[in-house]
């Protein structure tokens, strides 16, 4: 090795022992819903994944034969009375009469909701209900916007023609989804045999890691109001526009949003630099930095998730992502989760307010959707490749 080699190794060497002893003191302002700006929250959101190493049982739900059979009840009830997805629609959790699964459902929203951020259910039977899926822990939201009507949307991975490898889908850097719904629910109808895994990693972890480095000067940069916008998307920007009568190309977002005792954080990597809005020097590092807490192992959880589990995250304090997909020729192949946003029974946190509403977000959560538009709530678990309402098993 050179000698200016050697140098760099070890002055590199030496900044990270350093970084790792140094341990700024905070002061603490408690649990979510009586947060100080610019203090460690202590609540069960603040994990990591080293932290949970042995603790599977904590945060999982293995779904049972009972189970299984009073679903498969409630589902024989309702089925004389439905023809159409108007009839689904007019479905509410009277008519699905749940008496013991209910309450199990209940607490895993309230969890969360209210503590981990996460929870998995392993085992639902996907072969029984395949091509019959609707499961409800809370109120459904429009996951789609003008002119792409829909309640629920497969998320099936194909083979882009364009790649010299077998990659189906490049990995998706950590972020919140930007329909301001509490609850994101991902169940899994089928996996690629290759990639495809499923990460997420608590933003409050990430928030309260960078107080304890020091780094008070980017939580205070991530928290400032009227300097951070992210990009309107056109199909969902209708609802407002300047004073001339032209489409707001840009809106305001607060990436670590204080509001009324809670910590709410949106962050996508994309939609910062996708304006034209030039970014500071300390934005640029804030951003890189919380990326990089976010792509570290010890700090997200990562799993591939199998027929049969499903996942739900809390999106104001859990970023997501997934890995490169590498899907098989068989429909059965190719990963396709099915994709709901939830407003959980079990929320009753303040909004913050650029996290919603927003102009493309209805207050209540899930895109607005123009007068006259026909919701959708399919019978398949289609993929948005497959066309409408056609069942790929």
């Amino acid at each position: 090795m050179a000698p200016a080699e050697v140098a760099i190794s070890q002055t590199d060497s030496a900044f990270e022992n350093f970084s790792e002893a140094v341990r700024v003191f905070v002061r603490h302002s408690g649990p979510q819903g009586k947060v100080k700006p610019l203090t460690i929250i202590d609540h069960p959101s603040d994990w990591t994944s080293a932290s949970l190493k042995g603790r599977e049982q904590e945060y999982t739900y293995q779904w049972t034969a009972a189970d299984t059979q009073e679903l498969d009840d409630a589902v024989k009830r309702v089925q004389p009375s439905i023809s159409t997805e108007d009839d689904v629609l007019k479905l509410s959790k009277a008519d699905f009469h749940l008496p013991q699964l209910s309450a199990k459902l209940v607490a895993i929203g309230k969890e969360v909701t209210h503590g981990r951020g996460f929870h998995l259910v392993k085992g639902f039977p996907i072969d029984i209900y395949r091509n019959d899926l609707k499961v409800n822990p809370g109120h459904p939201k429009p996951a789609a916007g003008n002119n792409v009507d829909g309640n629920s949307q497969g998320d099936k991975d194909f083979k882009d023609p364009g790649k010299s490898l077998d990659k189906n889908r490049e990995f998706l850097p950590f972020h919140s989804d930007q329909g301001a719904t509490d609850l994101i629910a991902l169940l899994s109808l089928t996996a690629a045999p290759k990639g495809g895994e499923s990460k997420w990693v608590s933003s409050l972890a990430i928030h309260n890691e960078l107080l304890r480095q020091g780094r008070k000067d980017l939580v205070e940069a991530l928290s400032a109001k009227n300097t951070w916008f992210i990009p309107r998307k056109y199909d969902q920007a209708t609802w407002e526009r300047t004073p001339d009568g032209q489409y707001a190309g840009y809106e305001e977002i607060v990436p670590f949003e204080y509001h009324d005792g809670y910590l709410s954080v949106y962050f996508n990597n994309g939609n910062f630099h996708e304006i034209s809005k030039q970014l500071s020097p300390i934005q640029e590092e804030a951003i890189w930095a919380v990326a990089k807490l976010a792509e570290d192992p010890e700090f997200h959880f990562s799993r591939k998730l199998e027929p049969g589990d499903l996942e739900l995250i809390h999106n104001p304090t859990m970023m997501h992502s997934r890995s490169d997909v590498y899907d098989g020729e068989t429909p059965l192949e190719k990963r396709h989760l099915l994709r709901w946003w939830v407003h959980s029974d079990a929320n009753d946190r303040p909004i913050a307010p650029t996290f919603a509403p927003r102009s493309s977000v209805r207050p209540e959560g899930g895109f607005k959707y123009d007068a006259g538009t026909k919701l959708r709530l399919p019978f398949f678990p289609y993929s948005r490749h497959d066309g409408e309402g056609q069942s790929p098993y």
